[in-house]
This record gives C-alpha cells, sequence and structure tokens, in this order.
C-alpha cells in the first residue's frame, strides 16, 4: 500500500473498532513509524512505504483496534507541556490529573523554595511537572514499583530536572522516614478503583497496571493511609492535594477532616465531575 492507502486503512479500522478519535490516533501511529503528520501526507501520499515498517505500522494498528493503549504503542505521552517516556506497568498520564497538579500550583504560588511530596508518583508526571513550576522546590517522588520507578528515572531524566529526589519505596510503610511539619505539600494520584470494578473497566485501563488502579474493597485503602499516616508530615498551613474518583468526594473529605485537614474543598474537572480535594494542615 501507498501512504495515503495506509493512512485510509488505518482510520477504517480503529472506526470500526469503536474509536471515536480514528484520525487523531491515525495520524499519531502515522507519525511514529513514518515521521509523517497530517500535513505533509499530501506530499508523500503516493509513495510507498518501507516493507519492514508497513508491516509495524499494520501491527500496531491493530493491536490499537483490539483495545491496547496508544500511549504504550508510542512510547511516549505529552502532559502539561512535558514528554514522558510510558509503557507497560506504568500508568498513562492523563488530562484528568491536570486538575490535581494545578490545584497544587495555585495553592503554593506564594510559598518560598516549598517542600513537596508526590505519593504514588509512577511514572513522575506530577513530580516533573510541579519542578519545573517551582525551579527552586525540592520534590520527593515516592514509587514502589519496579517498572513504574524505572519510567521515574527515566522522565526526570528526560525532562532534565535537577530537583526531585526519587525514592523507591511503599506509601503504607515509608512515612516514619519523615519528620513531622516535613513538607509544605502532599500531592497524590493514588490508586483508588474499587477492587471489584476493575475488571469491568474498558480494555486499554485494563493494560494498565493493577497496582496503579486497585484502591482496594472500596478505592480507599491510600486515602486512609495517607490521612492518618502522611498528614502529619505536612507543615501547620501546608497543603494537601489529592486527586480522587467521581464518588469519593463525600468518604475522602471525612477522612481528611478527622485528621487536622481543614476547610477541604472539591474541585471539579473540565466534565463538572468531583475530581480533585484541596485541603490546609490545621
Amino acid at each position: 500500500m501507498i501512504f495515503s492507502e495506509l493512512y485510509s486503512y488505518s482510520k477504517n479500522i480503529l472506526l470500526q473498532s469503536g474509536n471515536d478519535s480514528s484520525v487523531f490516533e491515525s495520524s499519531c501511529l502515522m507519525k511514529k513509524f513514518f515521521d509523517i503528520d497530517r500535513l505533509n501526507l499530501s506530499m508523500h501520499r503516493n509513495e510507498i512505504p518501507d516493507k519492514h515498517l508497513e508491516d509495524e505500522f499494520l501491527n500496531a494498528v491493530k493491536k490499537r483496534a483490539s483495545g491496547y493503549p496508544l500511549q504504550y504503542i508510542l512510547g511516549k505521552w505529552d502532559f502539561m507541556g512535558s514528554e514522558f517516556f510510558v509503557g507497560e506497568g506504568v500508568l498513562i498520564p492523563r488530562d484528568d490529573t491536570e486538575v490535581v497538579v494545578n490545584a497544587c500550583i495555585n495553592a503554593l504560588k506564594n510559598t518560598d523554595r516549598p517542600v513537596i511530596i508526590d505519593l504514588c508518583s509512577g511514572s513522575g508526571a506530577i513530580a516533573v511537572t510541579l519542578a519545573k513550576e517551582f525551579p527552586d522546590s525540592t520534590i520527593y517522588a515516592l514509587e514502589l514499583s519496579d517498572k513504574a520507578f524505572e519510567y521515574l528515572e527515566k522522565n526526570i531524566e528526560h525532562n532534565n530536572v535537577k530537583n526531585i529526589i526519587k525514592i523507591k519505596d511503599d506509601i503504607f510503610n515509608s512515612y516514619d522516614k519523615f519528620s513531622d511539619g516535613f513538607f509544605d505539600a502532599i500531592i497524590s494520584n493514588p490508586p483508588y478503583i474499587r477492587t471489584d470494578v476493575i475488571k469491568t473497566l474498558q480494555t486499554e485501563v485494563q493494560s494498565e497496571p493493577v497496582t496503579a488502579l486497585d484502591g482496594g474493597s472500596d478505592g480507599l485503602d491510600f486515602y486512609r493511609v495517607i490521612a492518618e499516616k502522611w498528614t502529619p508530615k505536612l507543615k501547620k498551613g501546608g497543603k494537601i492535594s489529592l486527586e480522587i474518583g467521581e464518588e469519593q468526594a463525600e468518604s475522602v473529605l471525612a477522612l481528611l477532616k478527622n485528621n487536622k485537614i481543614s476547610y477541604p474543598k472539591v474541585i471539579k474537572d473540565i466534565q463538572n465531575l468531583d475530581r480533585v480535594i484541596l485541603g490546609t494542615k490545621k
């Protein structure tokens, strides 16, 4: 097939699979395998690609049509203006998470040299974004998964940030390594999906690591340890910014209020769904 036929084939296959973003995703795949974007496709439309690359492209289209994440095929993804490597074993940065990052940024805009910890850091999307936003800050990025930690290290280096301290450890037992009142802010997008719901998620979400999704039987396991064990590590007046599931606001608010977090408020996302809780340490 020539390039124009490959592009049309990809769009049709993805559309038939129920993909509403077939034009955008086909363009991403063309760029990935042939370094041809939509703007210059017309210049190359009648050219014949390398056979090996064509086979790789067609396999990728089929893989995507089966529900495998586009981001994993591409190997990288943009988040808030920065590029992050992603792949199997690490959670894909999503637009929803911009809400929790922006809430933290706004809360700290008048804080000099803030000390921040990103719990369950994953790819490092949150930590790297904050490190760039606050170049005079110190960011601690805590991640347990071996694979995710590899991506965290790679993305810190790729984005050339020097103010992140990466820690490979478990959120459930590493809080004792920090003294009370140490941090200006805690931020996290923790696993928050109920265990029994995970098997009902979209195929592409189920391709992501279960450890980055599973929040326990009620989805609140990580919020409990954050509220009970990590909030004491905040300075008085320190901020906590947590991404939540759309039905978890009331439960997470209660956990925080019971652990000396004052005036926690719920922030909605672009779809008007509860997405973030922001609070202040008493």
